[in-house]
């Protein structure tokens, strides 16, 4: 009795054992092992974005509160990709408009890549703030990213890790071009809230690891298209890529807001120019290239 009791104890300490280690495993692959093994976010090269070069977009925002009920639109982007020097630029707005205890509010942004396709600089504004200026500004500096807060009367300094910054979105809409994808890849990446910046007087950096885990068939604008499938974590963001690096669709888990849809949908250019008339800027009067925020 005495010999089966201590069998029975080593067998229940092996297999405690052996489960820790799975979960431990389950883990480090889950957590760990997307960010040691993650390689350089996909280049922005003019070759790589020839069909989209100039090409101008929007998408639809859209609040998901039941699955049972239709989505509410909450917002829409803009985003125009086009040459700049001898790399290219993503110039964006969004306008997000029905939130709860929030004014119409309008994002402006701009991402810059070198002749490589890698990050060269980016801005980003908030405007509909009452009184007050919201406006980042980075620019790459050998291996760090420094970059410049403005948030109202305070002025502060951030100092990003270049490697952990190959890609710099916005929580309302994460990914803009994502060209030359392939299963398996993965990139670090820095995500930043301009609704957190906007209501909550807070702007903060958030880095996460991005992978292509891979491809599903979406329908979209009536047709069946297959996609690759980017996923982010820690914060969770589903992206449906198309082969051209045009992301047709994302979900975004917004913390405070919940679960956001960013549609692709045709472009119409008075709806830009209504939104930035909605939500003006007196530094915008007779000049719309934003040299003054720069």
């Amino acid at each position: 009795m005495w010999e089966f009791g201590r069998t029975m104890y080593r067998l229940l300490t092996v297999a405690v054992i052996l489960l820790w280690l799975g979960a431990m495993s389950a883990l480090f692959v889950r957590d760990v092992w997307p960010s040691w093994s993650a390689q350089d976010a996909p280049p922005m090269r003019a070759e790589d974005l020839a069909d989209l070069l100039r090409r101008q977009e929007q998408y639809g925002l859209f609040k998901v509160t039941r699955e049972s009920e239709p989505a509410v639109r909450v917002g829409t982007a803009w985003a125009h990709l086009h040459p700049a020097g001898d790399g290219s630029a993503i110039r964006s707005t969004v306008l997000v408009h029905g939130l709860p205890m929030a004014p119409p509010l309008r994002i402006e942004t701009e991402t810059v890549f070198d002749d490589h396709g890698g990050l060269d600089s980016f801005w980003l504004r908030v405007l509909g703030i009452p009184m007050t200026r919201v406006f980042v500004r980075g620019e790459r500096h050998g291996i760090y990213f420094p970059c410049e807060i403005h948030l109202g009367p305070i002025h502060r300094q951030a100092n990003l890790e270049m490697s952990a910054s190959r890609l710099i979105g916005d929580s309302l809409r994460p990914f803009s071009v994502l060209p030359t994808l392939q299963v398996g890849q993965s990139w670090r990446m820095q995500l930043l809230d301009p609704l957190a910046a906007a209501l909550a007087r807070k702007v903060q950096f958030r880095s996460l690891v991005a992978r292509v885990t891979g491809k599903e068939t979406i329908e979209h604008r009536g047709e069946q298209v297959e996609c690759f499938v980017v996923e982010t974590a820690p914060q969770q963001v589903k992206a449906w890529v198309n082969s051209h690096g045009q992301v047709l669709l994302q979900e975004v888990e917004m913390p405070g807001l919940g679960r956001l849809l960013v549609r692709e949908e045709p472009y119409d250019e008075g709806l830009r120019a209504q939104a930035r008339r909605t939500v003006h800027d007196k530094s915008e009067d007779g000049d719309d290239t934003d040299d003054g925020w720069r």
